[in-house]
């Protein structure tokens, strides 16, 4: 069973979860989550191990930088 599959039967309906806005959305609570694992470790080395536990990678917890805005 897939995570799409997953969503939907926990959901009781069939909705369709893979919109851009559901796809940012689970990116941004995956960024907060590295984020607050790497917050709470001991060390670099904890820090990995949770992360793998969590089958997290540490580049997930980058912020990407918003587009310069014209005008």
């Amino acid at each position: 069973m897939d995570m799409r599959d997953h969503l939907q039967e926990v959901a009781g309906f069939n909705v369709p979860v893979t919109s851009a806005e559901d796809t940012e959305m689970i990116a941004a609570q995956r960024r907060r989550a590295v984020r607050a694992v790497a917050s709470a470790a001991a060390d670099a080395e904890d820090c990995a191990l949770l992360l793998d536990a969590l089958g997290l990678k540490p580049a997930e917890g980058i912020t990407p930088v918003p587009a310069q805005r014209l005008g």
